[in-house]
């Protein structure tokens, strides 16, 4: 199947006009110094469309310096512009709206370098040309791009994903009480997580490619010790979707004697009506709620009080560099764990490296503990043949 954008068609022969405003541009406006890179899908062609001069206006009509021809774009959907040294995108009243990075566009926006433009359904990656390794660097992208597209559907498929196990541990007798379940695969193009969720993003099928890692996890987890925890991860988007329920209430359906714990990153709490409405069904499902990377963000402490989770993961920068780290840093981290604590939460510190940040995060009063000095991510192999650390 060809893209959608595939029949992206410019003028032959600029009117008049344009061709005097080319001719006029300042120095401050480029000559195809910027472009627009389709998004592809399996077995596409990437296409690529140069922004020759300010204003570029995109829409499904010809007329435009970039036709669409997409349903879901309006005549005249979007312009791009100048102003000073800002690149700005105006929606130009849109039927199905303008997005930059997810964010609809209420009447302009900035653009920077690999922002993903979305135009109704249709996405594109805005790029500048580094005209010395231009031709070297977008032929390798491209290739690994499209290869990873063209793999995606396997991955989903069959599924090809090899989910990883990194130990969570209590400080008490550095016993493991759990395991973070780690999405990643064997596939080319898609073997990390940042990788997966770059090409699921472009063909909006991030909560898909989240509920696969979640249930081929739990799957293979379910063999582990009953007594340790799975903490298995969301992906902002699904806390957005009614989905997000029927798929955890399926996951625990096929498999109900697991200990589960559901991480939701904090920057994707928008309400505490919408958490304690999370927290009513989780409990319901007997699934367990961390707050991830807390205090990575905006550290959202109204919602900690009013919908308290059963564990909240501390960002790993409150844990590095412990060991150089200020009297008055530590206290505060200290002041920190302590309120968790006395709101009946579990405080996990994350990111733990070195013997001297396990031991400070201990006298912290940190309770459980997760990083490279307990245990890197491995194949459930790994663990289920040492029975310790």
């Amino acid at each position: 199947m060809s893209s959608i954008l595939a029949d992206w068609r410019q003028e032959e022969e600029r009117t008049p006009e344009k061709a005097r405003n080319a001719a006029n541009l300042d120095s401050k406006s480029p000559t195809v110094e910027w472009f627009l890179r389709s998004c592809v899908r399996a077995g596409d062609s990437v296409h690529d469309a140069f922004i020759e001069s300010m204003p570029f206006r995109i829409g499904r009509v010809s007329g435009n310096d970039l036709q669409i021809p997409n349903p879901t774009v309006s005549g005249s959907h979007a312009e791009i512009t100048m102003n000073g040294p800002d690149i700005l995108v105006h929606d130009l009243d849109s039927t199905n709206g303008t997005f930059v990075n997810g964010n609809r566009v209420t009447d302009k926006a900035p653009l920077h370098q690999g922002d993903l433009l979305q135009l109704g359904t249709v996405k594109m990656h805005f790029l500048k040309r580094e005209e010395a390794t231009y031709s070297a660097t977008v032929s390798a992208d491209v290739a690994g791009h499209a290869l990873a597209h063209f793999q995606f559907d396997k991955l989903l498929a069959q599924p090809a994903v090899c989910p990883h196990f990194q130990p969570i541990v209590r400080f008490s007798d550095e016993s493991i009480v759990g395991y973070e379940i780690l999405g990643r695969s064997r596939l080319l193009g898609l073997e990390s997580p940042d990788k997966m969720f770059r090409v699921a993003e472009e063909r909006s099928q991030e909560c898909h490619l989240s509920r696969v890692l979640r249930d081929e996890g739990i799957r293979l987890g379910r063999h582990l010790d009953a007594r340790q925890s799975l903490y298995v991860n969301t992906h902002p988007e699904e806390l957005q979707n009614a989905e997000l329920f029927e798929s955890l209430k399926s996951l625990r359906e096929e498999h109900p004697t697991p200990s589960i714990v559901l991480e939701v990153h904090e920057s994707a709490v928008t309400s505490s009506q919408r958490l304690g409405e999370l927290r009513k069904r989780l409990n319901d499902l007997q699934i367990g709620l961390a707050y991830d990377d807390f205090g990575a963000g905006q550290a959202r402490l109204i919602e900690l009080c009013d919908v308290p989770p059963d564990v909240i993961k501390f960002d790993l920068k409150f844990v590095q560099g412990l060991g150089e780290a200020s009297q008055e840093r530590r206290q505060l981290v200290g002041a920190l764990v302590q309120m968790v604590r006395d709101l009946g939460i579990i405080p996990l510190a994350e990111g733990v490296e070195r013997e001297t940040e396990a031991v400070i995060c201990n006298e912290l009063g940190f309770e459980l503990a997760q990083g490279y000095y307990f245990g890197r991510p491995a194949p459930l192999s790994r663990w289920m043949t040492d029975a310790s650390i």
